[in-house]
């Protein structure tokens, strides 16, 4: 027994030592700059593997959703909402907005009213969207779409003169714009239910 007793007191001793080791010259301080990085390519693959997951995923909920379709009309919304927005189209919005974000767009054409302001908006063209995330909540199908677009965008005072943008400038915008619709429901739709907003 004590014998048992002394190889296992060695042991912990040897166990201690050498996690003191590991831990201060190898563990979790090796030089960030010495770590292999993934190549972009790689990460790429791994990125688009996840999001065919996530796809794969939505259509046990959705069986009729793809992809490509899935785009165009994301794009057309996208064009739908932005000219409902400039034109203050209230309905419109309120048949593609959730309820939470159809109170913040209010709000916002409410007050540019009230100064009597207007908003002169022309999207000249979508350069590129993609899908770069999709989930599934309980009662719920979100998927994230990327949008890059060419817009004009000039904000004009009751007198006609401008007070943000020019006529003449066409600016580049990236959004991330995120759809929702209910998961099981054929009856369902989608619309829009989140704005992220990325350094352009």
């Amino acid at each position: 027994m004590m014998i048992l007793l002394f190889f296992a007191v060695i042991t912990l001793v040897l166990l201690v030592k050498l996690n003191s080791i590991l831990g201060t010259r190898v563990g979790f301080h090796i030089p960030e700059e010495m770590i292999p990085k993934m190549d972009k390519e790689a990460s790429e693959e791994v990125a688009i593997a996840e999001i065919d997951r996530k796809i794969l995923d939505i259509k046990k909920h959705y069986p009729s959703f793809e992809e490509d379709s899935f785009l165009k009309k994301a794009e057309i919304a996208f064009e739908t909402i932005f000219n409902a927005y400039a034109k203050e189209d209230l309905a419109t919005l309120e048949s593609l907005l959730s309820p939470r974000l159809f109170h913040a767009f209010s709000l916002a054409i409410n007050d540019r009213k009230s100064r009597g302001e207007t908003l002169e908006g022309t999207l000249i063209r979508c350069i590129k969207k993609e899908i770069i995330d999709a989930s599934t909540s309980d009662d719920r199908i979100f998927v994230e779409v990327k949008f890059s677009t060419e817009q004009s965008n000039v904000l004009k005072s009751s007198s006609g003169e401008i007070l943000e943008g020019s006529e003449e400038f066409i600016k580049v915008h990236t959004d991330v714009w995120v759809f929702s619709r209910l998961k099981d429901e054929k009856t369902s739709r989608w619309y829009l239910y989140e704005i992220k907003y990325e350094a352009n």
